[in-house]
Protein backbone atom coordinates (compact mmCIF):
# COMPACT_ATOMS: atom_id res chain seq x y z
CA UNK A 1 0.00 0.00 0.00
CA UNK A 2 1.44 3.76 -1.19
CA UNK A 3 0.15 6.74 0.08
CA UNK A 4 -0.72 7.50 -3.81
CA UNK A 5 -3.67 5.07 -2.87
CA UNK A 6 -4.76 6.70 0.07
CA UNK A 7 -5.97 10.21 1.44
CA UNK A 8 -4.07 12.28 3.41
CA UNK A 9 -6.53 11.07 6.79
CA UNK A 10 -6.42 8.01 5.74
CA UNK A 11 -2.41 7.66 5.57
CA UNK A 12 -2.35 9.34 9.17
CA UNK A 13 -4.46 6.85 10.15
CA UNK A 14 -3.03 4.06 8.63
CA UNK A 15 0.29 5.10 10.57
CA UNK A 16 -1.06 5.67 13.91
CA UNK A 17 -3.09 1.90 13.99
CA UNK A 18 0.17 0.42 12.81
CA UNK A 19 2.48 2.27 15.74
CA UNK A 20 -0.06 1.58 17.79
CA UNK A 21 0.27 -2.32 17.23
CA UNK A 22 3.69 -2.17 18.05
CA UNK A 23 5.15 -3.31 21.44
CA UNK A 24 5.65 -1.36 24.20
CA UNK A 25 9.10 -1.35 25.36
CA UNK A 26 9.24 1.47 28.25
CA UNK A 27 9.80 0.60 31.96
CA UNK A 28 6.99 -0.01 33.92
CA UNK A 29 5.09 2.67 36.33
CA UNK A 30 7.37 1.42 39.62
CA UNK A 31 10.52 1.44 38.08
CA UNK A 32 11.44 4.58 38.15
CA UNK A 33 9.78 4.59 42.13
CA UNK A 34 12.59 1.21 42.77
CA UNK A 35 15.61 2.99 40.90
CA UNK A 36 14.77 6.38 42.77
CA UNK A 37 14.66 4.28 46.17
CA UNK A 38 17.96 3.12 45.95
CA UNK A 39 19.35 6.55 45.03
CA UNK A 40 21.25 8.28 48.02
CA UNK A 41 20.98 12.18 47.44
CA UNK A 42 24.10 13.83 49.40
CA UNK A 43 22.55 15.55 52.42
CA UNK A 44 24.20 18.82 53.86
CA UNK A 45 26.65 19.02 56.59
CA UNK A 46 24.24 20.35 59.00
CA UNK A 47 21.70 17.83 58.69
CA UNK A 48 24.20 14.96 59.09
CA UNK A 49 25.92 16.61 61.85
CA UNK A 50 22.06 16.78 63.58
CA UNK A 51 21.59 13.63 62.94
CA UNK A 52 25.37 12.16 64.17
CA UNK A 53 25.13 14.22 67.34
CA UNK A 54 21.09 12.68 67.94
CA UNK A 55 22.19 9.45 67.78
CA UNK A 56 25.14 10.15 69.77
CA UNK A 57 22.84 11.78 72.99
CA UNK A 58 19.99 9.36 72.72
CA UNK A 59 22.44 6.41 74.02
CA UNK A 60 20.88 5.23 77.63
CA UNK A 61 24.07 6.33 79.21
CA UNK A 62 24.67 9.90 77.96
CA UNK A 63 20.71 10.90 78.00
CA UNK A 64 21.07 9.82 81.89
CA UNK A 65 24.11 12.18 82.18
CA UNK A 66 22.51 14.72 80.48
CA UNK A 67 19.50 14.58 81.82
CA UNK A 68 21.50 15.05 85.28
CA UNK A 69 24.01 17.75 84.02
CA UNK A 70 20.51 19.71 82.80
CA UNK A 71 19.23 19.25 86.83
CA UNK A 72 22.02 20.26 88.05
CA UNK A 73 22.26 23.31 86.20
CA UNK A 74 18.85 24.28 87.14
CA UNK A 75 19.28 23.81 90.70
CA UNK A 76 22.76 26.14 90.68
CA UNK A 77 20.54 28.67 89.12
CA UNK A 78 17.71 28.63 91.56
CA UNK A 79 20.14 28.17 94.16
CA UNK A 80 21.81 31.57 93.25
CA UNK A 81 18.36 33.34 91.51
CA UNK A 82 16.10 32.47 94.82
CA UNK A 83 18.46 34.68 97.49
CA UNK A 84 19.24 37.45 95.07
CA UNK A 85 15.98 38.02 94.55
CA UNK A 86 14.54 37.85 97.66
CA UNK A 87 17.27 39.98 98.47
CA UNK A 88 16.33 42.44 96.12
CA UNK A 89 12.66 42.41 96.39
CA UNK A 90 12.07 45.87 97.13
CA UNK A 91 14.07 47.16 94.06
CA UNK A 92 12.73 45.10 91.64
CA UNK A 93 8.98 45.68 92.80
CA UNK A 94 9.91 49.50 92.40
CA UNK A 95 11.48 49.24 89.15
CA UNK A 96 8.82 47.08 87.69
CA UNK A 97 6.08 49.72 89.55
CA UNK A 98 7.92 52.31 87.54
CA UNK A 99 8.03 50.61 83.99
CA UNK A 100 4.46 49.86 84.67
CA UNK A 101 3.63 53.74 85.05
CA UNK A 102 5.82 54.37 81.71
CA UNK A 103 3.94 51.87 79.72
CA UNK A 104 0.89 53.01 81.33
CA UNK A 105 1.64 56.61 80.13
CA UNK A 106 3.05 56.18 77.21
CA UNK A 107 -0.65 54.27 76.50
CA UNK A 108 -2.87 56.98 77.54
CA UNK A 109 -0.21 59.79 75.47
CA UNK A 110 -1.12 57.48 72.37
CA UNK A 111 -4.78 57.16 73.18
CA UNK A 112 -5.05 60.82 73.63
CA UNK A 113 -4.06 61.36 70.71
CA UNK A 114 -5.15 59.01 68.52
CA UNK A 115 -8.70 60.56 70.54
CA UNK A 116 -7.56 63.69 69.48
CA UNK A 117 -7.11 62.49 65.53
CA UNK A 118 -10.48 61.54 65.44
CA UNK A 119 -12.15 63.81 66.79
CA UNK A 120 -10.80 66.57 64.18
CA UNK A 121 -10.97 64.25 61.41
CA UNK A 122 -13.10 65.25 58.38
CA UNK A 123 -15.74 61.96 58.71
CA UNK A 124 -16.27 62.65 62.14
CA UNK A 125 -17.41 66.14 61.69
CA UNK A 126 -19.49 64.98 58.89
CA UNK A 127 -20.94 62.59 61.35
CA UNK A 128 -21.84 65.03 63.93
CA UNK A 129 -23.34 67.57 61.28
CA UNK A 130 -25.46 64.57 60.30
CA UNK A 131 -29.23 65.56 61.29
CA UNK A 132 -29.81 61.96 63.10
CA UNK A 133 -32.31 62.16 65.68
CA UNK A 134 -33.44 60.04 68.65
CA UNK A 135 -35.94 58.60 66.99
CA UNK A 136 -33.50 57.53 63.91
CA UNK A 137 -31.45 55.24 66.21
CA UNK A 138 -33.46 52.72 66.47
CA UNK A 139 -33.94 52.10 62.93
CA UNK A 140 -30.49 52.71 61.93
CA UNK A 141 -29.02 50.45 64.54
CA UNK A 142 -31.56 47.41 63.21
CA UNK A 143 -30.47 48.03 60.11
CA UNK A 144 -26.70 48.21 60.96
CA UNK A 145 -27.71 45.08 62.39
CA UNK A 146 -29.82 43.40 59.14
CA UNK A 147 -26.23 44.33 56.92
CA UNK A 148 -24.10 42.45 59.91
CA UNK A 149 -25.89 39.54 59.72
CA UNK A 150 -26.69 39.86 55.95
CA UNK A 151 -22.75 39.87 55.38
CA UNK A 152 -22.51 36.92 57.80
CA UNK A 153 -24.95 34.55 55.74
CA UNK A 154 -23.20 35.94 52.74
CA UNK A 155 -19.74 34.94 53.85
CA UNK A 156 -21.06 31.55 54.68
CA UNK A 157 -22.15 30.78 51.57
CA UNK A 158 -18.74 32.21 49.63
CA UNK A 159 -16.55 29.75 51.68
CA UNK A 160 -19.01 26.29 51.27
CA UNK A 161 -17.75 24.08 48.95
CA UNK A 162 -18.60 24.92 44.84
CA UNK A 163 -21.93 22.62 44.69
CA UNK A 164 -21.95 21.24 47.66
CA UNK A 165 -19.50 18.81 46.67
CA UNK A 166 -16.90 17.37 48.67
CA UNK A 167 -13.69 17.46 47.09
CA UNK A 168 -10.86 15.19 48.68
CA UNK A 169 -7.26 16.85 48.83
CA UNK A 170 -4.62 14.49 48.49
CA UNK A 171 -1.90 15.54 50.96
CA UNK A 172 1.81 14.88 49.68
CA UNK A 173 4.59 14.39 52.37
Amino acid sequence: MTDKHLEHNDLDAFIVRELSRLPAFEPSRAFGHRVMAQVRLPEPKAVVALRRTRDWVLQPRRVLALASAYAACAVIALGIAAPWVAQHSASLSYGAGLAADKALAAAREFGMALAGWIWSSRPWGALRSAPLLREHLVPVLALLSASYAAAGVALHHLMKTPGGKRVPIARTF
